[in-house]
């Protein structure tokens, strides 16, 4: 078991005064790729930790968080906020597994957009920032400056069937590395199995003329029907003696005569990929 001990190299508690949120209409959108680093509530259901959450303080102020891990390496922003939309505290921390000490982030600007105001309605709220930090030393000597971009969303109340949702999902799962960009899912909860009988397909293969290796063996993705797709679809191991003719009728053969029980993730049935061989002797 490899016990991994994390450390925390920056902690900013910096108040801006009586910075103001801009409220605009024309915040950025969220559901396009750009520049910045994108933080929802959908990721929340996915790493189980919140990469966005807004909360109500005790004194009323709310505060907005952005959460990022690797689980080597990860960051955290939030801002607190008054009910005349003054910042009243906004946070950058950054923490890694390897020892950085003495290492400091301090803050020294936010710009700071909101498509509403939060204390007034927080369904669809959407935000856009940017950050100007220092880097410091131990010394207090500054090292570097550092500019960060971040836009958030909540979903809440949005429909999980609608456009944008679909999108903020499918990204988040690719950016977690869950699925990959043509949707298949990389580690399932449970993978694929055949349902069909394997020995109909095998005396079909036998009957094709022209070379055929003894095991063949192939990379398919089984799609949530229990069907393999015609792509991506890749032969592999020692195939070099087949006829282009003889690979598109086995192809064609595992295609149309195998069914499988697809693989399920959270209990839903998903797109997997996974390797195959069918023996031909």
């Amino acid at each position: 078991m490899r016990i991994q001990f994390i450390i925390l190299i920056l902690f900013t508690n910096f108040v801006i005064g009586q910075k103001k949120v801009t409220i605009a209409q024309n915040v950025v959108k969220y559901e396009t790729k750009d520049e910045f680093n994108r933080f929802d509530n959908i990721a929340n259901e996915l790493k189980k930790y919140k990469s966005f959450d807004l909360e109500i303080n005790k004194n009323s102020n709310i505060k907005i968080l952005n959460q990022y891990s690797t689980g080597f390496t990860g960051h955290t922003i939030s801002f607190e906020i008054d009910n005349n939309l003054n910042i009243i505290e906004s946070n950058y921390k950054y923490w890694t597994d390897v020892p950085e000490i003495g290492t400091e982030y301090k803050v020294l600007d936010i710009d700071l957009k909101l498509n509403q105001n939060p204390f007034k309605k927080t369904n669809g709220l959407r935000g856009q920032y940017e950050m100007k930090i220092e880097k410091v030393n131990e010394n207090g000597e500054s090292l570097e400056e550092i500019i960060f971009k971040g836009k958030f969303k909540s979903f809440k109340g949005i429909e999980k069937s609608s456009a944008e949702y679909l999108w903020a999902l499918e990204q988040n799962n690719i950016f977690y590395g869950i699925t990959n960009e043509n949707g298949v899912y990389l580690r399932p909860d449970k993978m694929p199995s055949l349902k069909s009988d394997h020995k109909i397909l095998s005396e079909k293969i036998k009957k094709i003329k022209g070379y055929k290796p003894e095991k063949i063996k192939a990379y398919v993705v089984i799609n949530e029907n229990g069907k393999i797709e015609k792509e991506p679809f890749r032969f592999f191991g020692n195939f070099g003696k087949w006829s282009d003719e003889t690979q598109s009728k086995v192809k064609k053969l595992l295609i149309e005569l195998t069914e499988w029980y697809p693989a399920c993730m959270n209990e839903k049935e998903v797109k997997s990929q996974i390797p195959i061989i069918i023996g031909t002797e």
